[in-house]
């Protein structure tokens, strides 16, 4: 019978216990309550022979997207790594400094689309993951390159957002114009393969090259080409001249570079 009363007794005191406890939690400090936010994305389990491009093509993403997403400073994976595959978008973590606006502008997306895919958040914390939809570009931690400046000339339009030239719309500028005369000896930023010579849409005449190393340099709105597709050039090497085809307001160069794919700002990538 005195068993029957101490776990009646237990019974009913329980819950009162455990109340308290439960609500600890909540005491001394700021909530820290976050929006359950299910990003768009899924894991892979590397194999053996797998390559970060090969991944990349079979889900149809970028690359700079899984490597952004997963933290990756090189293409360099390994059998047996998990890698988060985004799909619409990238996976940020925030660093510490980090604000709705510098993470939506290092992304060229808007501010209000990326606050909106997060669930309107307050400034996000260091260490919070946030999804950017399709971002215009990818900030990758990408190694130095020696590349020099393929002319001489003043920038008269910046890497990053700006009002289109010619559209008079919000667009985003994934290079840099050099103001030079046209004619002017177009020169090779670095050693590599001649990928594209010839005309392309509004960048007129156009000339890629493919460096061998993750990093193409675009040479636009030129006015001849001296090169053709297939061609190795060494760093300095004349390739075109400059001039004012394409989608152009008058003479210049548009240099652009891109990582894996991806537009970077060329300047702090030259002397």
């Amino acid at each position: 019978m005195n068993n029957l009363w101490l776990l009646a007794i237990l019974a009913l005191g329980l819950p009162l216990l455990l109340v308290p406890w439960a609500l600890q939690a909540d005491l001394g400090g700021p909530a820290q309550t976050v929006p359950t936010i299910s990003f768009p994305a899924s894991t892979y389990q590397v194999k053996a022979g797998d390559t970060l491009s090969a991944i990349a093509a079979r889900f149809g993403v970028p690359v700079a997207w899984i490597m952004v997403s997963n933290s990756l400073s090189s293409t360099t994976i390994y059998p047996g790594q998990h890698l988060v595959i985004p799909k619409g978008g990238v996976l940020h973590t925030v660093k510490p400094g980090e604000t709705w606006h510098t993470i939506a502008q290092a992304y060229g997306v808007n501010v209000e689309t990326l606050r909106e895919a997060n669930g309107r958040w307050a400034e996000p914390r260091a260490g919070t993951q946030l999804f950017v939809p399709a971002p215009e570009i990818v900030p990758l931690s990408s190694p130095s390159a020696p590349f020099q400046w393929p002319v001489r000339g003043p920038i008269s339009s910046g890497f990053g957002p700006r009002i289109h030239p010619i559209y008079n719309v919000p667009s985003f500028h994934a290079g840099i114009d050099l103001a030079v005369p046209e004619g002017t000896r177009v020169r090779a930023a670095a050693a590599g393969r001649i990928t594209v010579a010839g005309w392309e849409g509004g960048f007129g005449l156009l000339v890629v090259i493919d460096h061998e190393n993750g990093y193409e340099t675009y040479y636009a709105h030129l006015s001849k080409v001296l090169v053709s597709p297939g061609q190795h050039v060494q760093a300095g090497e004349v390739i075109a001249l400059s001039g004012n085809t394409g989608l152009s307001t008058g003479p210049h160069l548009h240099f652009e570079v891109r990582y894996l794919g991806t537009p970077v700002d060329p300047r702090p990538l030259l002397p």
